[in-house]
């Protein structure tokens, strides 16, 4: 889906007031919108930046040292150098990194201008980068003034308080950031490369390019995207997109829904190699596209045409040539009044008009950015009626990690893992308010779930997307509260709903669902791919989305056992002992006149018994006898008599049967996604905080797989970390309650 990356933390501010896209949701009609008063709009933290924004006072002071210095701002972490532009000067192609020139506006134009007059979608040209999916979105974003004025400041320049330091605004994973750079641009000849305004006097363009290029580690990793991307990064709103070679059924009605709330729209006619080329209809297959209106058109006989506008951000001739482009004889069946109304105008602008059925028959996938997740959901495709009580939308955002080995389960097809992916709880507690039924049919809640993977942009050279996508599950109550799911729920359960699995930044989607418990499982398609990724779950009512984690607890004595793990009953209630007078005389053998063994004894003990056992076993080292020994050394005394060697011994071939379970050939290695379900057989649960740091410290993450001295050494580990922590007072001489946090506590005793 990619129609076309340096690393290092750009000079970005984090605005901790998330976007009114964040939180709830007022869907009104565009009237209702003009209706409202300027002090209303002003207030909307989604429309504006508010004076008292931290984070432009945070600017100001930088700009007002930067004024004092006398000197023009250079950015030290975005340099006027090479690496900024293409770090993997494999990727320049053709262009020799020494013919470009870092300027500044003045330095190209006598009357530079940040803004000049305003800003407009004919502003924005094309240049040598590959970057048509930001430029669509920056051509669809400069119809929206306030949100544009939200990533474009306008109040800079290169007049009063110039010092060569400009700012942007760009959404984030879940937050508005806003990036400074300096004003140094690169140039061939005292022309701009890259993004350029029609107007050669005005910048705010070029220089916007530049911030959303810092922003993902150079000029290079912005060359091939997709317009779903940069629709959300300007405006934090959420995308859906549409496959046009199996088009909905409704895509008219989805085309004038989103025409009428003001969200953004973007195309494409997505080709068989990323090479873009010019069709005999002069569209361009590989390249974006903005969608800029939907009107139905009145000819002059009466009968009415759905037309589609569009924008290529080349900006040039290359528009379409069939029925309704600029030149097009179906012009003359409209009469003036309605070709104004339209603003149908002439030019070889880049922008033009074509029937909707020859839009739909031409590009292949359609982009719509919500700017609520409300337009969504409107069936009729009218405006809301004011006279109608307003529907609130919600929204939880979600933060996870795949890792290799933990908790990067792969999807559904790898069943042995697909559980140990993180799972994410929802609830949708009553159907849409708006909804009707019929008798007898189950009302339902819809959702919208969208799951984006983080940071890829910023990889050296240029990442590349992994495939990701969800499934979502039903719960019972008692499902919903019993911890993470284990294996044996998804080999028993379907899932009743799922997205598709593509290589692209975000996957969305929407389902509608009766009120009840359910889970989300986000995953990479493939096992052990990493990624960060963020998930965002809208719904009409509160959700009360949240991870689903198990407590840290151990099973006290090992009496009371464990009900089912993947079928197989917990061992650990069952001693498993050697005959007591042979266990005596090895004993005896090692221990000698004291009648007490140290760890090194406990050492050789062991190994002559496991060596034999299990086939690549090398033996315990010193320092797993000595955790060994620590168990039941309760004097401290670095000994241990035969009653305790006794007990010990029992433990350890309770965990020789427990690791049986999943190294049935005696191999000494198990997968380390399994590791999880053989804690819980063997008596031992862990929180998710907890099971990564056991995870990471006791597995060989290389090769995937635990060994039975990690296992044995984890699990005495653990059983002595419950025990100190139990044992330590839970309130100070005051009677105060202790703020030692036991996840917390665990985690850094298993760690260590």
């Amino acid at each position: 889906r990619r129609m076309h990356g340096r690393a290092g933390a750009p000079s970005i501010f984090v605005d901790s007031r998330r976007s009114t896209l964040l939180g709830s949701f007022l869907c009104c009609s565009s009237d209702e919108l003009k209706r409202a008063s300027r002090a209303q709009l002003r207030k909307s933290r989604l429309l504006t930046a508010q004076s008292d924004d931290p984070i432009a006072e945070t600017f100001a002071q930088k700009k007002r040292r930067q004024l004092a210095s006398g000197e023009l701002y250079e950015d030290p972490e975005f340099p006027a150098e090479a690496h900024s532009l293409f770090p993997n000067p494999d990727a320049a192609g053709d262009k020799s990194l020494e013919d470009f020139e870092w300027k500044r506006p003045r330095e190209i134009s006598l009357t530079p201008k940040f803004i000049n007059k305003s800003m407009s979608r004919f502003d924005i040209r094309q240049g040598e980068l590959k970057d048509c999916w930001l430029l669509a979105a920056v051509a669809s974003l400069s119809m929206h003034r306030r949100l544009l004025e939200r990533v474009v400041p306008s109040d800079q320049g290169f007049d009063r308080d110039y010092c060569g330091m400009f700012r942007f605004r760009f959404w984030q994973f879940g937050e508005w950031r806003e990036v400074v750079i300096d004003d140094r641009l690169p140039t061939k000849n005292d022309r701009l490369c890259f993004m350029r305004s029609q107007e050669e006097n005005e910048f705010w363009s070029a220089l916007l390019e530049k911030a959303y290029a810092k922003l993902n580690g150079s000029y290079q990793a912005l060359g091939g995207g997709n317009q779903a991307e940069s629709m959300e990064d300007l405006t934090g709103g959420l995308c859906e997109s549409f496959d046009l070679s199996q088009p909905p059924g409704d895509l008219l009605q989805i085309l004038f829904q989103a025409s009428r709330s003001h969200s953004m729209m973007g195309c494409c006619i997505e080709g068989a190699s990323q090479q873009q080329s010019v069709l005999p209809n002069k569209l361009i297959t590989g390249h974006a596209y903005s969608i800029t209106d939907v009107q139905n058109v009145t000819m002059l006989d009466g009968s009415r045409q759905c037309l589609v506008r569009l924008r290529n951000p080349w900006g040039n001739e290359y528009e379409w040539a069939g029925d309704w482009g600029d030149h097009s004889p179906t012009w003359d069946r409209v009469g003036p009044a309605e070709k104004q109304r339209l603003g149908v105008e002439v030019g070889d602008d880049g922008e033009f008009w074509m029937a909707y059925e020859d839009f739909a028959r031409e590009f292949t996938r359609l982009e719509v950015c919500r700017l609520s997740p409300e337009a969504m959901y409107d069936d009729s495709g009218a405006s809301v009626d004011p006279r109608k009580r307003k529907r609130h939308w919600e929204m939880s955002l979600e933060t996870g990690e795949w890792v290799a080995n933990i908790s990067a389960g792969g999807c559904r097809n790898f069943i042995a893992s697909f559980h140990t992916n993180p799972q994410f709880r929802v609830e949708i507690p009553a159907p849409d308010d708006h909804q009707a039924a019929a008798q007898g049919e189950t009302k339902l809640g819809t959702i919208i779930v969208g799951l984006m993977q983080k940071g890829v942009r910023r990889e050296a050279g240029g990442g590349h997307f992994k495939s990701i996508g969800y499934c979502i599950y039903s719960l019972t109550s008692r499902e919903a509260e019993s911890g993470t799911l284990d294996q044996l729920f998804f080999r028993t359960h379907r899932f009743v709903a799922k997205s598709i699995f593509a290589d692209l930044r975000e996957v969305c989607s929407r389902h509608r669902l009766p009120p009840g418990y359910y889970v989300i499982i986000p995953s990479t398609f493939a096992p052990n791919e990493e990624a960060q990724f963020i998930l965002r779950i809208f719904s009409e009512k509160p959700n009360r989305a949240e991870t689903m984690d198990t407590c840290s607890c151990i099973s006290c004595g090992h009496e009371t056992g464990l009900a089912l793990v993947a079928g197989r009953q917990s061992v650990l209630h069952a001693v498993v002992e050697q005959p007591t007078d042979q266990l005596y005389k090895a004993f005896i053998k090692f221990a000698g006149p004291p009648r007490k063994i140290n760890a090194r004894q406990l050492q050789q003990v062991l190994n002559v018994t496991y060596s034999k056992e299990i086939k690549s076993f090398q033996g315990f080292s010193l320092d797993t006898a000595r955790s060994l020994l620590a168990l039941v050394d309760v004097d401290m005394s670095g000994s241990m008599a035969y009653e305790e060697f006794k007990q010990l011994w029992g433990q350890v071939r309770q965990l020789r049967k427990v690791f049986k379970e999943f190294d049935p050939g005696s191999t000494g290695y198990f997968d380390a996604f399994k590791l999880r379900e053989a804690l819980k057989l063997g008596g031992l649960s862990v929180s998710n905080k907890v099971y990564h740091a056991v995870a990471v410290r006791f597995t060989d993450r290389d090769k995937g797989l635990v060994g039975f001295e990690d296992f044995v050494l984890l699990c005495t580990r653990l059983q002595i970390a419950f025990e100190s922590f139990n044992a330590m007072p839970k309130c100070d001489e005051q009677g105060s309650v202790g703020m030692v946090n036991h996840d917390n506590y665990l985690e850094q005793a298993i760690y260590s």
